[in-house]
């Protein structure tokens, strides 16, 4: 097993080669991929040459979700994945309820910009994550 299979999640023996993300856990512990009623209740996998990522990702409306790990891991692919821009090989993505597993990219109420890693520079990186909940009526002190 490869330092990136080691670093990648839990392991659950699912997934195969080089560099694969495996099923892991986020918010606080809990386990990710249980389902929800609303929110994102999602099972990424994908195939890619030798690469195989597979992830079971749930966040409540609202939550605020960040994806680690090492290079090669899988984090951009999955990002991809959920805004529709790499096919599932397999899994689910469901978003509020509603399948998302075939609407295209520009059906869906997700997106992904690969850039800076601040929207905007002369905000700190709490007001930038802020923008978006603010963007959708939250309060200042909600978004924070």
């Amino acid at each position: 097993m490869t330092d990136t299979e080691k670093n990648a999640g839990n392991s659950t023996g699912m997934s195969t080669g080089k560099n694969a993300a495996q099923p892991s856990t986020a918010a606080g512990g809990r386990a990710v991929g249980g389902g929800l009623d609303g929110g994102l209740d999602a099972r990424l996998v994908v195939e890619r040459g030798g690469f195989r990522l597979d992830v079971a990702l749930t966040a409540a409306p609202g939550d605020v979700v960040a994806l680690l790990g090492p290079n090669g891991a899988g984090k951009t692919t999955a990002l991809r994945a959920l805004a529709g821009l790499v096919p599932l090989s397999d899994g689910h993505l469901r978003l509020d309820g509603a399948e998302l597993d075939r609407t295209p990219p520009e059906s869906r109420p997700v997106g992904v910009v690969f850039q800076d890693y601040l929207l905007f520079p002369h905000l700190t990186a709490l007001d930038n994550v802020a923008f978006g909940p603010r963007c959708r009526g939250a309060t200042k002190a909600q978004a924070r």
